[in-house]
């Protein structure tokens, strides 16, 4: 099992990449800062949220933390899409 410390790094990086993204679509294109930073929010919620599920565990079993990887990046997936929906407009 991984230390919840690499995991807490993971959660962090891709967050931050999410973000990162965002704020380069929002600079070059500032017609869609609402939608952007609505974007930018629901990233930090989901880092927030899965940042307090590592540190208040419900089980403390590999599946448990296997199934916190998996909604990290099926969350982030889904926010890369959004985007990716506003870049196509």
């Amino acid at each position: 099992m991984a230390k919840i410390r690499d995991i807490k790094n993971e959660v962090n990086y891709l967050a931050f990449e999410v973000i990162s993204d965002c704020n380069t679509y929002m600079s070059l294109h500032p017609e869609n800062k609402d939608a952007v930073i609505a974007l930018v929010e629901e990233a930090v919620a989901l880092r927030n949220k899965l940042i307090s599920k590592i540190n208040h565990p419900d089980d403390n079993s590999a599946a448990y933390y296997r199934s916190i990887r998996k909604e990290l990046l099926t969350g982030a997936d889904q926010i890369f899409v959004k985007l990716r929906n506003l870049i196509n407009k």
